[in-house]
């Protein structure tokens, strides 16, 4: 009746990003916070240096962050 849905693995947990074995493309088991601390950063200093222009000046560091966190196997 119902269908798997795709985040979750075939042994019926929820699909884990941090765990190497369901995400190899993750090999160290890193979270979402501690993922790609050098695009973090220079995202985070955007938006702190650029205030309210912030969304239109820092497209490109974020979606360098979006990149690197994908590279990692994190569905964002």
């Amino acid at each position: 009746m119902f269908e798997k849905l795709a985040f979750w693995s075939s042994d019926d947990k929820p699909f884990d990003q941090t765990d190497p074995k369901m995400n190899p493309l993750n090999p160290k088991g890193l979270k979402p916070c501690c993922a790609c601390p050098q695009t973090k950063s220079a995202r985070d200093d955007c938006f702190l240096a650029n205030g309210s222009e912030a969304d239109e000046k820092c497209k490109d560091v974020v979606q360098q962050h979006l990149q690197c966190m994908r590279s990692l196997g994190f569905k964002i």
